[in-house]
């Protein structure tokens, strides 16, 4: 016959020390004396224990051991699911209880029908206190206890309130919230009340089933005559990135289930505002001031976005399609046109204002560094999450990315998620590919040298050893895609034009690198210029302007990257982020050398890889909390002087010339202005004299695009000309005469 069961007492094990054994010794001899019980142990360590040497020590504590690290709540469903007991007796596997505790919460609970948890004392070995018993946890006390507010005022009211800090636990009562260490639980409550909730992989357990008991009618509890203690195994660091991701994921799930998203996210907002909240927020508005300042009036505008704008113009006109984007600087390759459909939506809502554009890029750009720190704090720490997001506020290599305003700075961004994603997909074995798919989808949008990273995702697997499944192969496929539909339409109404050229020009650039086609072939120039184009974006990225220093940086960076690689291969999964980076930066390099002599903007495919770089290496080398900091200052204190030293938008006042860029916004205002009063309505064309004159219509299209939204009739060969002299000395001779010059400009007049 059957035995009936009482008390299921369930062990809840997580732990890397002997307290477990410790606990079922203790439980033994409840076992002895209290005859309806039975002993249920669910194993949630990543590591299990002995099955063997545990069934021969404890034959009387059915063993289950869990596919994973269920979580606090799961395990104990787990356990509860596998006991038949009336009452549930809950505890961790590092505290103990006596017989006379475990007999008083039974009478107790038994007794009483309105008492649905009977909680003991738990006194803690270390002395420390724990708040075993609270009062209710509401949003209001929520900011108060767990914010930094608690840490400033540790004595206010609310939080002594909520603490029930005028009660000695020395005496039995009604409490709002028990702890969960050890507890005592009607069947038939759990099973009424809907189990615990999975959600909360770990805290805040004990707030969400005392709302829960409250509902429906059930007391707790607090014996002080009873008591258990707290061998506070070391099994779950309090102090862990991990352990701080998951309380707050819990503390989110309670106060949202309990009280409202609106609660919840007023209680976040609080409680996550912590001393590296505040750094984060200065390097935050730092940046933002970088990316900022004199934004209007020196704001770029040359001519290769005015030709962007100019294609904008004519797709909203109805003169271009939409189905494609940009052309690179291959005439016969057009990417995706998601860059185009955002400036046709910015430049409409403007009224064709090119500022709208250079804003909404420097709004894109400060929010990189907020990217950064959320991406990379997930991937490495905290610490490594500050230093990178700080170089990046300060960085000249992407202060000039947000400057300069074009459609391609996207591409450097989102290597964060695709990193991130790529590092997913590696451990969840090929579920995200998915994600990763559309996350490089949407880079290729922007700049193809992102197509680059599919060679480096694939080394990674390969490294890795993981064979996704073909269905995650195709979600990749399909998420890459997904943003490049119009272009795929495109190229259907066009046979593949652009897709067949890049699947010869690949072949046809790599078989030419070594030898087997007579262009693009390897030789002493082609090696040393590419060498050169790693270390000038390493230069780039900090000092531009110091080759002393840059050199000596870029030296170090080399040789500790090689000392850290050696040390992270030792062992693959507990450097997983670095050797990720290291393994991008590589093959990603390996294109671009094959190319040939890659301009600055191919690298942004791997554009925070420096940046990140530094950050581990600082961290990794130096443990010294004070040369951390002195050294991270100290870097981007050399980024800020090259920064405002050299570029030109820090600066009040015009240049007498320009031989590199592009005059400020206010300089090209004034010059279309005077052509519009001269020309007094006629018809003319435009010509330019300056940088990169040679391109279409002499690189002239921002003052086309400037002149076409006020009205102007710009034709080729029009009687009037107009030629805008950017570089007197370039040794080209304007036609007609000068009739305006200012701010390092001049105009001349030619009339046929």
């Amino acid at each position: 016959m059957k035995k009936n069961i009482e008390v299921s007492v369930i062990v809840g094990h997580y732990g890397r020390g002997s307290e477990v054994y410790k606990c079922l010794d203790k439980l033994k001899i409840i076992k002895s004396k209290f005859k309806s019980v039975e002993f249920i142990l669910v194993d949630n360590n990543d590591a299990k224990l002995e099955k063997n040497i545990f069934k021969r020590k404890y034959s009387w504590v059915k063993y289950i051991p869990s596919p994973k690290n269920l979580g606090w709540g799961a395990g104990r469903n787990l356990g509860i699911k596998h006991s038949t007991g009336k009452y549930i007796f809950s505890i961790d596997s590092d505290i103990l209880i006596d017989l006379q505790s475990f007999n008083n919460i039974y009478d107790i609970l038994k007794k009483d029908g309105k008492i649905g948890m009977v909680i003991p004392r738990i006194k803690n070995i270390s002395g420390r206190f724990t708040p075993e018993a609270t009062k209710e946890l509401t949003p209001v006390r929520g900011i108060f206890f767990l914010s930094f507010i608690n840490k400033i005022f540790p004595r206010n009211y609310i939080v002594k309130d909520y603490l029930m800090n005028g009660w000695n636990r020395q005496t039995s009562r009604k409490v709002d919230v028990g702890q969960l260490g050890a507890f005592m639980i009607k069947k038939v409550v759990y099973d009424k009340i809907g189990k615990f909730d999975e959600n909360l992989f770990l805290y805040f357990e004990e707030n969400d089933i005392s709302k829960r008991l409250k509902k429906f009618g059930y007391g707790i509890y607090f014996d002080s005559k009873s008591e258990a203690t707290h061998l506070e195994s070391k099994g779950t660091p309090k102090s862990s990135d991990e352990i701080k991701n998951v309380f707050a994921h819990s503390r989110y799930h309670y106060f949202k289930k309990h009280y409202g998203i609106a609660s919840a996210l007023l209680v976040e907002i609080f409680a996550r505002f912590s001393k590296n909240t505040l750094i984060i927020l200065g390097i935050f508005l730092l940046g933002i001031f970088l990316r900022f300042y004199r934004l209007v009036p020196n704001l770029i505008l040359n001519g290769e976005m005015g030709t962007d704008y100019m294609n904008v113009w004519n797709i909203v006109h109805g003169s271009r399609t939409f189905l494609i984007g940009p052309r690179t600087s291959h005439e016969w390759f057009f990417i995706s046109p998601l860059s185009y459909w955002i400036y046709a939506i910015l430049l409409i809502l403007g009224k064709y204002n090119p500022i709208v554009i250079n804003v909404f890029w420097a709004i894109v750009g400060s929010s990189s560094i907020l990217v950064s720190y959320y991406y990379l704090k997930k991937l490495f720490n905290e610490k490594i999450a500050l230093i990178s997001s700080f170089l990046l506020a300060v960085s000249p290599a992407w202060i000039m990315s947000t400057r300069d305003s074009r459609y391609n700075a996207p591409a450097g961004i989102i290597f964060f998620p695709y990193l991130w994603y790529l590092f997913k997909s590696i451990k969840d074995r090929g579920r995200s590919l998915g994600i990763l798919g559309f996350i490089l989808g949407i880079s290729m949008s922007f700049f193809p040298s992102p197509l680059l990273l599919i060679p480096a995702m694939v080394v990674c697997f390969i490294y890795y050893k993981i064979r996704p499944k073909l269905k995650y192969v195709f979600h990749f496929i399909l998420g890459f895609l997904i943003p490049n539909i119009t272009f795929i339409i495109y190229e259907m109404t066009n046979r593949f034009t652009i897709t067949l050229q890049l699947l010869a020009w690949i072949p046809y650039r790599v078989i030419g690198f070594f030898g087997l086609y007579p262009k693009n072939n390897v030789n002493s120039k082609v090696i040393s210029q590419n060498v050169y184009s790693i270390y000038q974006f390493f230069k780039d990225s900090f000092v531009p302007d110091s080759y002393i220093v840059s050199i000596g940086l870029f030296a170090l960076m080399v040789v500790g990257l090689l000392v850290w690689v050696s040390k992270a291969l030792r062992d693959r999964n507990k450097e997983m982020s670095f050797i990720l980076l290291f393994i991008n930066l590589v093959v990603v390099y390996l294109g671009l050398f094959i190319h040939g002599d890659p301009p600055e903007h191919y690298f942004l495919a791997i554009f925070p890889i420096p940046l990140i770089l530094l950050a581990f290496l600082i961290i990794k080398t130096f443990k010294d909390k004070f040369i951390v900091t002195t050294l991270t200052i100290l870097i981007g204190g050399l980024c800020l002087w090259s920064l405002i030293s050299s570029n030109w938008f820090y600066q009040g006042m015009p240049r007498s010339e320009y031989i590199q860029t592009a005059p400020p916004y206010s300089v090209q205002l004034s010059v279309v202005g005077k052509i519009i009063k001269d020309s007094e309505g006629s018809v003319f064309s435009i010509s330019r004299i300056g940088v990169n004159d040679k391109f279409e219509n002499e690189f002239a299209n921002n003052y086309i695009y400037l002149l076409t939204i006020r009205g102007a009739k710009i034709k080729s060969d029009a009687g009037i000309g107009y030629t805008i002299v950017e570089e007197r000395n370039s040794g080209k001779i304007p036609a007609g005469s000068k009739i305006w010059a200012d701010g390092g400009v001049w105009i001349y007049k030619s009339i046929e």
